[in-house]
């Protein structure tokens, strides 16, 4: 629950700052404002299960919501929509590291991680990524894509080395 609402946090301040920049689209955004529909959608689901549990928060996730901070006093002094995407970039990428370490930690059996959700992921943000490339150049809009490609690819990379190690461990 703690990575889904710092996860959640980097996207609506995400979001919220490419909005205040000048020259901003919907249609740039959509990756993001898809992201904030899941993730909202999964935190309510997670909130209802586990109804008055209480939420603990890992040494990286604490540092992420410091990130967070520190991006969001900057951003909201300088106004710099570059300052404020960038640090909610950073942010989103530290939420990542959770799962990319337990992914990195192999263990026999099936892999955590479903590498179909992981797959569509990254396949959505590289279409966000083609169409700002193909477009007007929107550089502060396509960083959101391109960090979720990357880290989703990552993500996929290491379902699939799970997958072939114990694949290998059977025989």
């Amino acid at each position: 629950m703690a990575t889904w609402l710092i996860f959640e946090l980097g996207v609506v301040m995400s979001l919220v700052a490419y909005f205040a920049s000048r020259d901003h689209s919907l249609v740039k955004a959509a990756l993001n404002l898809t992201d904030l529909v899941v993730v909202t959608a999964i935190i309510a689901a997670l909130f209802f299960e586990q109804r008055g549990e209480r939420i603990s928060f890992t040494r990286n996730e604490r540092v992420c919501l410091v990130i967070a901070g520190i991006t969001m006093v900057a951003w909201m002094i300088t106004k710099t929509a570059w300052i404020g995407f960038v640090g909610f970039q950073v942010v989103m990428t530290v939420a990542y590291l959770p799962t990319i370490e337990s992914m990195w930690r192999w263990k026999r059996g099936r892999s955590p991680e479903p590498v179909e959700t992981w797959g569509i992921n990254a396949v959505a943000a590289l279409i966000g990524v083609v169409l700002d490339v193909t477009g007007r150049h929107d550089y502060v809009a396509m960083l959101y894509p391109l960090r979720a490609f990357l880290l989703c690819v990552m993500i996929v990379v290491l379902v699939l080395r799970w997958e072939r190690k114990s694949r290998g461990s059977e025989g």
